[in-house]
Order: C-alpha cells, then sequence, then structure tokens
C-alpha cells in the first residue's frame, strides 16, 4: 500500500490480483527488505447447516459481527507467498471454515495437540475456566492462533494466543470482530509483526529464517 492512503476497508485487501510485504530478517539492519509478492483469498459464503449451527453457540449480541461475516464468507487467507521461488509459501493469517471451528478449538483444549500453548503459561488463567471461546484463525500455520470469547465479561473480544508472547496477551487485541478486521485492514503488516505471522525465505545457509512484514503495498 502507499502510504498516501490514509483509508482502507478490509474487504480492499482481495480486491487486487496480488500485493507486496516489504520484509527483514534484521529489522535494524541496514540492507533494503525483500518484496514478497501475496495473494489474499476470501471464502464463499458458509454452508447453511454450518451457520446454523455457528448461531447456536454465539449467541451473544456480541459475537453478531461474527456470525455474519461467516454468512458472507467463510473464512479467508490472508497473505499466501507466491514468489519469490524460494520463499515458504504458508499462509500468514488463515480463519478457519466454520465448520471446522469446533475441531480446531478442540486441538487448544485439555488433552488436544496444542493443549501446551495454554497450560504452560499465564494465559491458563483466561481460558481454563467456565467461560466458552472458540479458535478461529491460524497464525503461520499453528500453533499460535486468534480466539474469540463466546460469553463472561469478554464475550465478543478477540485475543491471540501464543506459547511465547512478546506482549501481554490476557489483553484483547480487538474488543469486536469487526473492531479486528479494522485494525487488519488499517496496516496489515503491523497487524503481522503484532502476533509474530513472518515470511520464510532461506538464507544463504540455506536455513529457513522468519522474516517481519514492515510495509505492506497494494498492487492494482
Amino acid at each position: 500500500m502507499s502510504k498516501a492512503k490514509t483509508k482502507r476497508i478490509f474487504s480492499d485487501l482481495f480486491n487486487t490480483d496480488y500485493s507486496i510485504l516489504k520484509v527483514k530478517y534484521n529489522v535494524r539492519a541496514d540492507e533494503a527488505p525483500a518484496d514478497v509478492q501475496i495473494k489474499n483469498t476470501l471464502g464463499k459464503k458458509a454452508g447453511t447447516n454450518s451457520i446454523t449451527e455457528l448461531a447456536r453457540i454465539c449467541t451473544s449480541p456480541k459475537l453478531k459481527d461474527f456470525v455474519d461475516f461467516y454468512s458472507k464468507h467463510d473464512g479467508f487467507d490472508l497473505a499466501t507467498p507466491k514468489s519469490p521461488r524460494n520463499v515458504v509459501k504458508k499462509t500468514l493469517l488463515r480463519q478457519i471454515p466454520a465448520s471446522d471451528l469446533e475441531k480446531f478449538t478442540s486441538h487448544y483444549l485439555p488433552g488436544g495437540r496444542w493443549a501446551w500453548t495454554i497450560d504452560l503459561n499465564k494465559t491458563k488463567a483466561l481460558y481454563r475456566n467456565e467461560n466458552k471461546w472458540l479458535a478461529f484463525a491460524e497464525v503461520n500455520g499453528g500453533p499460535a492462533c486468534l480466539t474469540i470469547f463466546l460469553d463472561g465479561e469478554n464475550a465478543g473480544n478477540v485475543f491471540l494466543l501464543n506459547a511465547q508472547p512478546h506482549f501481554n496477551i490476557l489483553k484483547p487485541i480487538a474488543r469486536t470482530y469487526a473492531g479486528l478486521l479494522d485494525r487488519i485492514a488499517k496496516d496489515p503488516a503491523a497487524f503481522f509483526k503484532l502476533i509474530k505471522a513472518y515470511v520464510v525465505l532461506p538464507g544463504e545457509n540455506g536455513q529457513n529464517y522468519g522474516h517481519v512484514p514492515l510495509e505492506y503495498v497494494d498492487k492494482n
């Protein structure tokens, strides 16, 4: 995106053939950032049965924007690297289809394969109580993800779940789902940096390294 553009809504991210992420391995280094071509894909409307089930478990009015999104789009893939040829083609942020939400969430419940991301840090106090929540978006292929609470004082709030957080993830990153989409749209690169969604490129030694997104550029 040109920094001269002051306003972008979430749907604008899907109205280009591709976009560019400018990334660097060492943000303090003097070398120019690398350009990585990315593709964003918006899902079609979720199936009727999936929407009905989602509405059944998302009864709080604070979840209306979340359910409404699925009634139009069954998730999204945001920032799937396409080039250069040696880039690891792992989507930076993937919102899970409605029919898979409960299965995806089960990975983080007690006994699930990613339960340790909660049980080995302070987030245990947030997630291991009577309040219900969904894990709904996968960060860099997991186990990091975004969660949204279905009830309690945090109903409708969106959190980052990360086993090794670099900020206080006991506080929401958005107060509503719509607020999350607005935050992403305002500066996708800054959001990817916040949630540690990095582009992976091989170094000169052949090892893969995560590169930090610095700027998002729309290509029309």
